[in-house]
């Protein structure tokens, strides 16, 4: 059924040749007279051949028949082509170098690295995004900060993107990226990424309750590798302790006890750290609106307003105001309990 429906037939042909190398009847043969249909002016030939090579990719008999370099060239190439779903076959395939030749990741790197960062600047395309940074994430977790190199700035940027993104996948996977970035800021990235994760630190906060639990769960995880960037030594324990998945996570406390630090030791942070708050006043989600609006009560309710010159009570009220109708009950809740608290 999956190799009769255009829409599927990709997937199929995935599925059929994962059978095939199961069954070790995939050949050289059968490799050579599927290379002359990744240029043929038919599209289901181009889409076939395509998903056939991205999933040989998963194949060590690319890497033994010395194959590997031309099929990564013919990936390379297919991300130019017009149809879509070739170009998510060409990207699957150059993540799935990972599975056939782990061995060759480091060697391809930057080529690796440059073409996903590249295909996820310039795609519009929703699926191949989600492709591109499915690929990342494999590749990625083969290499260490020095094999990223130069890559790092731009991979911190474009992932920082889908934070926000709309979709739970993507921003589920721009999380676990981001995750996996911590783990590779080592000296020349360390401060840069420290500066990532200082404007980041908000969003993380306020995705612990984001409305899939699935997103919710990878925040967690990455909020704990990244909070050591912070720099916040004496707060430090305490994350540790909300943030392992040893105890079970109350996000509100967890508010208390930064926003307790910060005006106690850090009130520099806090102007930042109260803007991007009020900012998710607009979330298009009600569960971040309503833990944007409890944060913003708890900025307050710990710290002395004397001291924040910096902060707008008239533009405050008004924004809670606002809240106080919005279409969410809950969020109309919040928004009434924080106005009756100032």
């Amino acid at each position: 059924m999956l190799l009769e429906n255009p829409q599927t037939h990709h997937e199929g042909v995935c599925l059929l040749v994962s059978v095939l190398q199961r069954s070790g009847l995939i050949t050289v043969e059968i490799i050579q007279s599927l290379l002359p249909w990744v240029n043929s002016p038919s599209e289901n030939q181009r889409v076939t051949s395509t998903a056939f090579f991205a999933q040989l990719m998963t194949d060590p008999i690319l890497r033994e028949k010395r194959l590997l370099k031309s099929v990564l060239h013919i990936l390379e190439e297919r991300l130019e082509d017009n149809n879509w779903i070739v170009r998510r076959m060409a990207v699957r395939g150059l993540g799935n170098v990972v599975y056939g030749a782990p061995e060759k990741v480091k060697k391809y790197k930057k080529f690796l690295l440059e073409t996903l960062i590249r295909t996820l600047e310039e795609t519009f395309s929703f699926e191949i995004i989600v492709e591109c940074m499915k690929a990342l994430a494999k590749v990625l977790k083969e290499l260490k900060g020095k094999d990223i190199g130069s890559s790092f700035r731009d991979l911190t940027i474009e992932i920082r993107k889908y934070f926000d993104n709309k979709d739970n996948t993507l921003r589920a996977l721009a999380f676990v990226l981001f995750g996996i970035l911590a783990g590779s800021a080592k000296r020349k990235w360390k401060d840069y990424f420290a500066k990532q994760v200082r404007q980041s630190w908000v969003t993380l906060l306020l995705h612990l309750q984001d409305p899939s639990p699935e997103v919710s769960m990878e925040c967690r995880a990455t909020f704990h590798l990244c909070a050591p960037f912070l720099g916040l030594k004496r707060l430090q324990t305490i994350l540790n302790e909300h943030l392992s998945c040893r105890t079970e996570l109350n996000p509100e406390e967890l508010q208390m006890d930064i926003c307790r630090h910060l005006a106690k030791e850090k009130a520099e942070l806090l102007e930042n750290f109260y803007k991007t708050t009020i900012r998710y006043f607009r979330s298009s989600w009600e569960e971040i609106r309503a833990a944007a609006a409890k944060l913003a009560g708890i900025i307050l309710e710990h710290t002395d307003t004397k001291n924040m010159k910096w902060l707008d009570m008239e533009h405050l009220l008004t924004s809670l105001q606002v809240l106080q109708n919005d279409p969410s009950p809950i969020v109309q809740l919040v928004a009434t309990q924080v106005l009756r608290d100032i």
